[in-house]
């Protein structure tokens, strides 16, 4: 027997059927938890969020020290320098994750097949803003214990509120930003280098990664027009003990002006589809092999002169056009990753005019300041061009199966590795003109044809060094996503150590430094480049091709313990633990 409801009997409505579906609310939870397992996957995001604000603080701490201002109330050095990493790590999570986030899903049509699907477009963006507000929310919580536990830095009582409601309105301001470059933006590759690109450039503007030292008037201008300035200098103020105004509301106006102008924008120009679809990134991903597809066209049948002629006659390839294609090809993919160009090229040359600026020319040791920072900053470019990309670059064609395809083609590892070494060395040779060329031009920077010839031998050491090792840490992390962001963080890191960021620290650092190629190379360009007439460290250059050896030795030693080679699989074999 069925019983009706009393309500349906007398006309009422009809009772309210639980249909499983979660509400907005459990929507933007679920999308939420998704996004964030995708950048714990991605491993980037938390490389940039955790480790680069830590890195500096402690660096900062070893560099400034951590002494007593105020014996009465134990102030210490490091409460002004502990705001200054929680901005970057709240910038660092938010605008470039939230950017590349969003293009990637467009890109790879996520974005077309959620429009078909009942999840409201505002679900979509508000779990974009809550993931990447968590992951800044998390770098605050662990900056702020360490420099607590750490260096006693404390929060004045008065300043609590405020500092909660001046990141959350930051945090969406970013994020709002972000979505908007990633709304404007052609590609997911423009994107990334966009926003990596504006972060870095607003961190030096902003003072985020300067000690000591005043801007020009008209950059700190700039500066205070944009929104990372007044988030630094509010969170300093409300660190600061003897500031009575905890509330700035003129910079809290201003964070929130972008935030509002970056909705607008990604309202009106948001788009659910990339623009010319998914052919031009095809043609950009196939580009990337089509010489080594090219030059690998058919098999070599001998290795004499009479067969080496016979295959050219006949249009055959030989190891040298092989080789060639890789050299081409490698250099246009270089080329056609405006990020790698930017942080090699570009931020370098914006440094040594940033730095000289700053400290006002004069000398250094006897050298003219111009000489051993543009030496610093050609080391740091060459360094993201052998290291960084090198790591990246194999990682990638590991896990994308480029290097099993190849080992089927007449391509030999030989052939490829000199191919990008050849690549990385005339990318290298470009970064070391421009800045001699820039310190000529703008500041006067003087040497001899013998030390620009000698400085050119310097860098086929120092690309050798540094590819070798940024090989062996492709082995180490075969993450194609981690290893850019790993080797990026190992630079920045072993840069302060090498004089190549910071000039001074405690005697260990340099000695610690001494250590790392990075050091040797700067060492090696600045002898060659002195104004008085070059002289050969002959010391550096040992220890460059000790780390050569050194590093190729260890990656053999490596990926025979692991049983498995770059270029027998796509991606390297799980242990049982891993499959676990």
């Amino acid at each position: 027997m069925t019983t009706v409801p009393e309500a349906s009997v007398a006309g009422g409505p009809p009772p309210a059927v639980d249909t499983g579906r979660p509400g907005p609310f459990g929507l933007t939870a679920s999308r939420s938890a998704h996004v964030l397992r995708s950048l714990w996957r991605a491993r980037i995001a938390f490389v940039f969020t955790f480790g680069m604000p830590l890195a500096w603080l402690i660096l900062v701490g070893i560099v400034a020290g951590n002494e007593v201002i105020d014996p009465v109330t134990d102030l210490r050095v490091m409460q002004f320098a502990t705001p200054t990493a929680l901005a970057m790590g709240c910038l660092f999570a938010t605008l470039p994750s939230i950017a590349i986030g969003v293009a990637l899903d467009r890109e790879s049509l996520v974005l077309k097949r959620l429009r078909g699907t009942p999840l409201p477009s505002w679900v979509y963006v508000a779990a974009q803003v809550v993931a990447v507000a968590l992951l800044a929310a998390a770098s605050v919580a662990v900056v702020l214990a360490v420099a607590i536990l750490a260096y006693g830095v404390t929060v004045p009582g008065d300043a609590v509120l405020p500092l909660v409601v001046t990141i959350v309105v930051a945090l969406l301001s970013f994020s709002a930003i972000g979505i908007a470059v990633a709304s404007l933006a052609s590609s997911a590759r423009s994107t990334e280098a966009i926003t990596i690109g504006a972060v870095v450039v607003l961190s030096f503007i902003s003072g985020v990664f300067i000690i000591g030292g005043e801007l020009p008037e008209w950059l700190e201008q700039v500066a205070w027009a944009l929104p990372l300035k007044p988030f630094v200098v509010s969170l300093q103020e409300l660190f600061n003990p003897y500031d009575d105004l905890p509330w700035n509301l003129g910079h809290l106006a201003l964070i929130a002006a972008w935030g509002v102008g970056g909705a607008i924008v990604a309202a009106l120009a948001f788009r659910w589809e990339p623009r010319a679809g998914r052919r031009a990134a095809a043609r950009a991903a196939a580009g990337e092999g089509r010489a080594a597809a090219g030059a690998a066209a058919g098999r070599s049948g001998g290795t004499s002169a009479a067969a080496i002629l016979d295959r050219v006659e006949s249009g055959q390839p030989t190891a040298l056009t092989r080789t060639l294609g890789q050299v081409g090809a490698a250099v246009r993919s270089t080329l056609r990753r405006p990020g790698d160009l930017f942080f090699a090229v570009a931020v370098p040359l914006g440094l040594v005019w940033l730095l000289v600026t700053l400290q006002g020319g004069g000398e250094r040791d006897g050298i003219p300041l111009i000489t051993s920072t543009a030496a610093a900053m050609c080391a740091w470019g060459v360094a993201v061009v052998a290291f960084m990309n090198t790591a990246e670059w194999l990682a990638r064609s590991a896990e994308q199966g480029i290097l099993k395809r190849w080992r089927g083609t007449p391509l030999s590892t030989g052939e490829i590795g000199v191919g990008r070494a050849v690549a990385a060395v005339v990318v290298a040779w470009v970064i070391a003109a421009a800045m001699l060329l820039l310190g000529a031009a703008a500041f006067e920077l003087r040497t001899t044809a013998t030390g620009i010839l000698l400085s050119a031998g310097v860098v086929v050491l120092g690309v050798a060094a540094l590819a070798a090792c940024g090989v062996l840490l492709a082995t180490a992390v075969p993450d194609a996503r981690a290893s850019g962001a790993v080797a990026l963080l190992l630079l920045f890191v072993i840069a302060f150590f090498s004089d190549v960021f910071v000039v001074g620290g405690p005697d260990w650092m340099r000695t610690v430094g001494a250590f790392f190629p990075l050091t040797h190379l700067r060492q090696g360009l600045l002898e060659a480049w002195r104004p008085d007439g070059p002289f050969i460290a002959w010391a550096a250059i040992g220890i460059l091709v000790a780390w050569a050896a050194g590093a190729m030795i260890a990656t053999w030693i490596l990926e025979r313990s692991r049983g498995a080679s770059w270029t027998a699989a796509g991606r390297r074999p799980k242990t049982p633990r891993d499959a676990a």
